[in-house]
């Protein structure tokens, strides 16, 4: 069985940990367990207690790293430039959407925008956007908005529970559904069939 080499990172500074695992994943998922359940034997240079752990990272017998885990928190800082960027861009979007249309839900979007582009960079105003803004899908029952929180909420979850990172985490939660349709006799072809059709009836363009 393979060994992984896990680093247990803080602020302040990094233990290691090495774990016997079939794969990346399992071996994070022993490096979290670890972590919660034997924060005694984390041995710290130089750490004072004072930091949590906020990222593991494991490593396969050559040094590569094969799997990662971030807390919220770091995972927020990390993506706080990226996420400011993409929402001074949309913000011209709601401006834009805001005179289309009655308005009340996009000017209430686009005022929290606003406000949180002026707590961050208070100095600067909302970048001009480039290109156009892709449309979405109709939505005749307005109810997509909702749907779309449903299926962020679980993978939300799934992230939580495994580890993988947001941009596996789509792919890896439908191989494991597919994984646990063969243990629950769900045939997920079908199930996957019959999405299609629930979608397909609910961007369709006018009125059900």
């Amino acid at each position: 069985m393979p060994t992984y080499t896990a680093e247990f990172r803080t602020d302040a500074d990094y233990a290691t940990h090495d774990f016997s695992a079939r794969s990346p994943r399992d071996a994070l998922k022993q490096a979290r367990v670890f972590c919660d359940e034997r924060a005694e034997d984390q041995i710290f240079e130089s750490y004072d207690g004072g930091h949590p752990v906020n990222e593991i990272t494991v490593r396969d017998i050559k040094g590569h790293e094969v799997a990662l885990w971030q807390d919220d928190d770091l995972r927020l800082r990390l993506a706080a430039a990226d996420m400011l960027e993409a929402l001074e861009l949309c913000a011209d979007c709601l401006a834009d959407l805001g005179r289309l249309d009655d308005g009340t839900p996009s000017i209430s979007a686009l005022n929290q925008a606003r406000a949180a582009i002026a707590r961050a960079k208070p100095e600067t105003v909302a970048a001009t956007i480039v290109g156009t803004a892709q449309p979405l899908p109709p939505d005749p029952e307005k109810m997509n908005g909702d749907r779309t929180e449903w299926a962020a909420a679980a993978l939300r979850q799934f992230q939580c529970a495994t580890g993988c990172d947001y941009e596996d985490s789509l792919g890896d939660l439908l191989s494991d559904l597919m994984h646990w349709s063969d243990r629950n006799n769900f045939d997920f072809e079908a199930a996957l069939c019959r999405a299609r059709g629930h979608y397909e009836a609910e961007t369709a363009g006018g009125q059900p």
